[in-house]
């Protein structure tokens, strides 16, 4: 049986953009075709949910390549949304990004929180008085106006013009991830992470494009990781960084017994 243990985690992590950006509602407004999601106060953020979606698919193709030559493993590292493989893996074994991310049959228990300004980010874009507040939140954002292309011509469309909202580059959020990991820890390693926690932490280090456009040169981030809590202890960047020196160590995760089949509900009165 492997040694799978549970692992109380809290990251936390600065997310900047060096480009415009654009997480979009999918409503208009106006004169403005595709809008960018704001909070109840009208200030920007990126949604969890696409911090999440991007983060997994830089960590399927991690798996994926110290993977090697396990075709069977592979097969197993796939994106919920292929249907026939997502059919496929029901009831088969767990692997590192499912420990993660969760699969169809068991959800995870990491909760990716919004990625929000800091209170010191929001000042600067509220006004002196009451009534003034609101009137700077407009330079959150810049308008471009774009037109859709006819790919096999590279003509424009008649008649699809639209505008879009774009954050402004150089913009600041804060991020975090809470929950638990189970997973094998990797005992070679200082501290002892676990194989899922080591994926985690080198898909953040990935993590270079958020966002629609992302074609034409827009949402262009980096994400900078300022605290790492977990097993009851608080690491530093000096301790958990050499870590990613040895992500080839993530080969060994089949051969460490780590993707047995075993009931990976979380017990709570082991936390």
């Amino acid at each position: 049986m492997p040694d799978d243990r549970i692992q109380r985690i809290q990251l936390l992590y600065d997310l900047t953009f060096q480009t415009p950006f654009h997480c979009g509602t999918g409503l208009r407004s106006g004169l403005i075709d595709r809008t960018i999601v704001r909070d109840a106060e009208g200030y920007l953020y990126v949604p969890g949910s696409t911090i999440k979606g991007a983060l997994r698919m830089h960590c399927e193709w991690l798996a994926q390549l110290y993977a090697g030559a396990d075709e069977d493993m592979r097969e197993r590292i796939n994106s919920p949304h292929e249907m026939k493989k997502a059919l496929w893996s029901m009831g088969n074994r767990f692997t590192m990004i499912t420990r993660i991310f969760g699969s169809q049959q068991h959800p995870g228990l990491l909760f990716f929180d919004d990625a929000r300004q800091s209170e010191q980010e929001k000042q600067q874009y509220d006004g002196k008085e009451r009534d003034d507040k609101g009137r700077y939140q407009r330079l959150q954002t810049d308008l471009y106006t774009q037109v859709r292309l006819h790919r096999p011509t590279r003509t424009s469309v008649d008649g699809a013009l639209y505008t879009s909202e774009f954050g402004i580059k150089d913009f600041t959020f804060k991020g975090g991830i809470t929950g638990w990991l189970k997973c094998t820890p990797v005992e070679v390693l200082d501290n002892e992470p676990s194989y899922s926690l080591l994926l985690l932490l080198a898909g953040l280090h990935m993590l270079d494009r958020l966002g629609s456009n992302r074609s034409t040169g827009k949402g262009r981030c980096s994400c900078n990781i300022t605290e790492l809590h977990f097993n009851g202890n608080t690491y530093t960047k000096t301790q958990w960084q050499p870590w990613l020196d040895h992500l080839d160590i993530l080969s060994d995760y089949s051969s460490s017994g780590g993707d047995d089949e075993d009931d990976d509900r979380l017990d709570m009165e082991e936390v």
